[in-house]
């Protein structure tokens, strides 16, 4: 009897002890899981702002239309005028056979079509979709909101510091990129624009470093690669280097081809790969010629396509 009880305790024992190792590995998994879940969103965060900030300074939009805002001064809108004014002299009359608030009302509107009449303006806002694309677009690089987006950086960047360290990446790869945005804050300072795109482009080269450890999605880490190779050519354009830049291109298309094509059974995902894949040698002709707008027109177009993926 004394054995059996012996023997009832050791299994109960064993019992407790493989729950609690399933437990608490089921735990450590669970934590492990969200903390990965959270860094991915932050690299994922980081990625999108350095291409933001790269496309800036080619004044570059990923999409066809831009929202613009317009101010419309009320002397250029004489005829809209002209049209209520019939109105407003019907409005008075009707005002004088009503009570002292219709008169003090009536004082106000006077006062106003006054101001208007001494040359104040009434100044309203107009809202509208303006076209944009690489040829058409003139505007001056905006120093002054690329330096705020770089400021901006700093303050998530701590966290996401702690966060890679908590998923073992590389000590010498999270120093790194905390290093190259101090350099690139220091170029955007100069206002030196080959500096910047070159500094932009070294800090994107962490981004596949990132997502390899923190994401098993093989489509998503292709892509920034791929991403990686392109921003490369791109930064070069100043520079005129365009042996590198072919080489850049060249790398591009490599990564792409062995990471994505052939790679999926989702017939719409492997169109958007096919026609990629052609705009990524499409892009080798305007090397080819070292025509610097066809180059960008075709870059802008081959990002906007990844958006898809």
């Amino acid at each position: 009897m004394k054995k059996y009880k012996k023997f009832l305790y050791a299994f109960l024992i064993i019992i407790v002890g493989v729950l609690g190792v399933f437990l608490y590995t089921t735990i450590s998994k669970g934590n492990s899981g969200d903390e990965r879940e959270k860094t991915l969103a932050e690299v994922e965060y980081l990625e999108k702002k350095i291409v933001t900030l790269l496309n800036e300074l080619n004044n570059i939009e990923t999409r066809n239309y831009n929202l613009s805002v317009s101010e419309i001064s009320g002397e250029s809108n004489n005829s809209q005028s002209s049209q209520s004014s019939q109105e407003e002299e019907k409005n008075s009359k009707e005002s004088e056979s009503q009570g002292e608030s219709s008169q003090n009302s009536k004082g106000q509107g006077q006062e106003s079509s006054s101001n208007a009449s001494s040359g104040e303006q009434e100044k309203n806002e107009e809202y509208t979709l303006k076209e944009t694309g690489v040829l058409t677009n003139t505007e001056d690089i905006n120093w002054e909101n690329l330096k705020t987006e770089v400021e901006k950086l700093y303050l998530p960047v701590p966290t996401i510091t702690l966060d890679l360290y908590n998923l073992e990446i590389a000590r010498e790869d999270i120093l790194g990129f905390n290093q190259e945005l101090d350099n690139l804050t220091k170029v955007v300072q100069e206002e030196n624009k080959e500096n910047t795109l070159s500094s932009l482009s070294k800090l994107y080269e962490y981004m596949p470093k990132f997502a390899d450890k923190v994401t098993d999605d093989t489509n998503y880490k292709a892509v920034i690669a791929t991403k990686n190779n392109l921003f490369k050519a791109y930064s070069k354009l100043d520079q005129k280097n365009w042996e590198e830049i072919s080489n850049d291109v060249k790398g591009t298309i490599d990564t792409f081809s062995s990471s994505l094509v052939n790679t999926t059974t989702d017939s719409n995902k492997q169109y958007v790969i096919n026609k990629i894949y052609i705009m990524l040698n499409e892009l080798q002709n305007a090397v080819n010629m070292q025509d610097e707008f066809i180059f960008l027109i075709k870059y802008k177009n081959i990002l906007e396509e990844m958006n898809n993926l």
